[in-house]
């Protein structure tokens, strides 16, 4: 639930990529501070200062204003461009929740103060009541019995809004959407909501059951099952603990989830047990897998961008230095592209591009890479590779767009012009030098190529 947007630096909404049908404020020109609580404003102003500094940020959660209800969502984004991120907000619950019956201890306190008003009772002999001290000695009975029962009538009272209050928050621990697990102090399950077992993926009953003996694991990202290590942990210290993105391995099944475990404990601050509240974020890495996939994927072509090709381009220089195993790169221009769409329109020529990409990619070798520069410019990196390799792949690609030319009805024909140039250890070439020497190369080539065009329209 929530809305992806197309933002500038001030987050004036550019374009609206998605949103939730009730979301009607979500809309072009407007700034997303707008419908953002007030007291939040400052928080999405370091967001965005985080998303220009380290070109992404995860995870700010942000009160939006919907219905004049504050509504918690999760704000994640990305540095598209220097002017422009991408924003999504999703809308998630993190409900930490207390276990009440320890509240029922409050019958025992009442019974403790009948006992002692009890024992502080003295009844004259005979029951009969005489004047001046056994006067003061019946009064004072009378008042005792008095106190009495109006602590038995609190006690009636209080133990039926406990029940209500039990009643009432059960069945919010049972339907909420988080996973709820209370545990007694050894372990033994005394509470499981339905969340939980559409987590687990089991339909066997386990209260009453022993947590640490069912097949229950949680793995952190060096696939270590620290489960038994995190009871341990808050049963010792009795503070409450978070693990985000960890793994659930329960049953056979496996779910991504943030953790949460904290103490229940008595007014003396005794340990009583532990809540355990289990928030399955599959559909959350989802979306955090769609907004890494956008930040580092040309959009029209659907392959590497500008910024992630040049990125993988300096990381295999480096292994050229470090490993001492050669490169070489193939800048591509696309021939004819502005004709294309100055005589059929853009989406034509956008459409051209699509077919260049898919060529391209789809020849290439499983250890070298393709992006789009921007524009009618790709660039192929090539890793271990020598002449052979490079001039073998660039005669399939020829082949494959010859093969294209010569099916399509299209009114125009594919034509690349492409430069080669290769980086070995040693030679001091940085990626822009590299890239400058291979798109000299391919001017040379679209030349040869306008030259032949013109002595073939004579």
């Amino acid at each position: 639930m929530g809305f992806v947007v197309l933002t500038s630096q001030n987050l004036k909404i550019k374009k609206v990529l998605y949103k939730e049908s009730t979301l009607n404020f979500v809309k072009e020109d407007r700034l997303i501070t707008s419908f953002v609580d007030e007291s939040d404003r400052t928080k999405l102003l370091d967001f965005t200062k985080n998303i220009q500094i380290q070109e992404g940020e995860f995870g700010f959660e942000v009160h939006l204003i919907i219905n004049d209800k504050k509504v918690l969502y999760n704000f994640s984004g990305i540095r598209v461009s220097d002017n422009s991120y991408l924003i999504l907000a999703n809308k998630f619950k993190e409900n930490i929740l207390n276990y009440y019956d320890h509240f029922m201890k409050m019958n025992s306190e009442y019974i403790n103060k009948i006992r002692t008003l009890i024992k502080q009772q003295v009844v004259a002999k005979n029951d009969v009541v005489l004047s001046g001290e056994s006067a003061d000695l019946y009064n004072r009975i009378s008042q005792i019995n008095n106190e009495l029962t109006n602590v038995q009538r609190e006690l009636t009272k209080t133990n039926k809004e406990l029940e209500w209050q039990k009643e009432r928050y059960y069945a919010t621990l049972k339907s909420i959407g988080e996973g709820v697990i209370a545990l007694q102090c050894d372990n033994e399950i005394r509470f499981v909501n339905e969340a939980t077992y559409n987590i687990f993926g089991i339909d066997k009953d386990l209260e009453g059951e022993y947590l640490l003996e069912q097949d229950i694991k949680v793995v952190d990202n060096n696939n270590n099952n620290i489960f038994k290590k995190l009871i341990d942990k808050i049963c010792e210290s009795s503070k409450t603990i978070k693990k985000e993105d960890v793994k659930l391995i329960s049953f056979g099944k496996e779910t991504p989830i943030d953790l949460t475990l904290s103490p229940i404990k008595s007014k003396e601050n005794k340990l009583l047990g532990i809540v355990m509240v289990i928030s399955d974020i599959t559909l959350k890495k989802k979306h955090e897998e769609k907004l890494k996939k956008l930040a580092i994927t040309d959009r029209l072509t659907n392959i590497m961008n500008r910024r992630m090709g040049l990125e993988y381009l300096d990381k295999q220089i480096a292994r050229v230095k470090r490993e001492n195993i050669p490169i070489t790169i193939c800048f591509i221009d696309v021939n004819g592209l502005k004709n294309i769409n100055d005589n059929y329109g853009h989406n034509e020529g956008d459409n051209l591009l699509r077919i260049v990409a898919k060529i391209l990619a789809g020849n290439i070798r499983d250890t070298d890479a393709v992006a789009r520069l921007g524009g009618d410019e790709f660039l192929l990196i090539f890793s271990d590779s020598n002449k052979d390799d490079t001039s073998y792949v660039w005669k399939r690609i020829e082949e494959k767009i010859k093969k294209w030319n010569n099916n399509s009805n299209k009114p125009y024909e594919i034509s690349l012009s492409h430069g080669f140039a290769k980086k070995s250890k040693g030679d001091g070439q940085n990626s822009d030098e590299l890239i400058e020497r291979a798109d000299k190369k391919m001017y040379k080539d679209k030349e040869r190529y306008y030259k032949s065009k013109s002595e073939t329209s004579r």
